[in-house]
């Protein structure tokens, strides 16, 4: 039997969001990791799914004590993007309550971005 997948929306960074060829294009959403539920101390992992893409695409992740995240606001680089699949990331442990993605498209990216408490199989 197939296990489903149930991305709850306080955890979607993006869903189906279009990246085109910019630097530091924000996720649609920002995730305050203090309503997550998620235990401190607890590596947080995430996934992003592609599903089209061409050229490559970066992804950082941004973090700060206060909501509205920006691209300067203590950057870590997660993966670079480069072919159709999901990929998987965990969050620095040094992150603060409020997160939010950005993408660095060399041409053009749609992802759906999600934190998750399950392991990867």
């Amino acid at each position: 039997m197939a296990k489903q997948t149930s991305v709850d929306y306080e955890l979607l960074f993006s869903n189906a969001q279009s990246i085109a060829a910019t630097a530091n294009t924000a996720s649609t959403n920002e995730i305050d990791l203090g309503s997550t539920g998620m235990g401190e101390g607890i590596a947080i992992k995430g996934v992003i799914n592609v599903t089209e893409i061409t050229g490559t695409t970066s992804v950082k992740v941004c973090h700060k004590t206060s909501a509205s995240v920006a691209a300067t606001d203590n950057p870590v680089t997660l993966t670079t993007l480069s072919a159709v699949g999901q990929y998987h990331f965990t969050l620095p442990q040094s992150v603060s309550r409020y997160v939010k993605l950005f993408y660095t498209g060399v041409t053009s990216t749609t992802v759906t971005a999600w934190l998750t408490a399950e392991t990867r199989q």
